[in-house]
């Protein structure tokens, strides 16, 4: 039976507060809370890793690799764009705050040892309005396969209010191509005003399952396989920030035969 997804509320103190692996191979998250003055160290070991940065009031200091990264200020994960820090295999982390960062983690390959740090930042982030209708989003690409890296892939959506993304719904848990390649995914989540709340949708259609989950500000979703369209509250706008990691680089999803007549231009 296919493995839906599965929600998850990361704890609200200061630290570094780690996902449960919730069925997951090939990715891994925690969630950076790091308070002024502190902060927070962690070593990749034999992964790979990504720093995202949500918000930073000061600006960001991430150092990695004996490297110093200084990262523009970000108030607003709606408004402004986002940065990011890349760590190879082997490497040394430290964020300092004040700081809210998402840390995704990944096995890397061997290709990972031609690749040192490196910083994204807003101006290097292609952002994209896709879909037509009540499905129109703003999509931006932090971590594409055209960047350096040797499995993860990361962005981040933005749901005007009421509008639905991953829609029409795909999935991409099988290694089947060209049709679809095999990525597990985490969402994480923001809504503003922060009271509001979204729906994760997470069903498969063999054999038949179903699985409706309310999402709120900083709430986490696992998605190993599965389609999982989303859809924002009525007046709430609906950020998440995804990354995936699997069989190779390909962003390659399987659209679901019953809703592929749906017009996406």
């Amino acid at each position: 039976m296919t493995a839906l997804a599965t929600h998850h509320t990361l704890p609200a103190g200061p630290g570094l507060h780690e996902l449960p692996s919730a069925g997951l191979e090939h990715l891994r998250m925690a969630l950076a809370r790091v308070q002024a003055g502190d902060a927070v160290t962690l070593a990749t070991g034999a992964d790979e890793a990504l720093v995202i940065v949500l918000d930073a009031p000061h600006g960001a200091r991430i150092e990695a690799a004996g490297e110093t990264f200084e990262l523009p200020v970000r108030t607003s994960v709606f408004r402004d764009e986002p940065s990011a820090v890349y760590a190879p295999p082997g490497t040394t982390l430290a964020l300092h705050g004040p700081l809210l960062a998402a840390v995704f983690r990944s096995p890397a390959t061997a290709q990972a040892d031609a690749i040192g740090a490196y910083a994204i930042r807003p101006e290097e982030v292609e952002t994209v309005q896709r879909g037509s209708g009540n499905f129109t989003r703003r999509v931006r690409d932090i971590l594409p396969a055209t960047r350096p890296g040797t499995r993860l892939l990361a962005g981040e959506t933005i749901n005007p209010p009421g509008n639905w993304s991953s829609s029409p719904p795909h999935k991409h848990d099988r290694d089947a191509p060209p049709d679809e390649a095999e990525l597990e995914e985490i969402y994480l989540f923001r809504v503003e005003p922060g009271q509001g709340f979204g729906l994760q949708l997470s069903y498969a259609t063999d054999p038949p399952a179903d699985r409706a989950i309310v999402v709120r500000d900083l709430d986490a979703v696992a998605i190993p396989a599965g389609y999982h369209p989303v859809v924002a509250g009525p007046g709430y706008g609906l950020y998440y920030l995804w990354c995936l990691a699997g069989q190779g680089r390909e962003l390659q999803w399987y659209p679901d035969p019953a809703h592929a007549w749906v017009d996406t231009s």
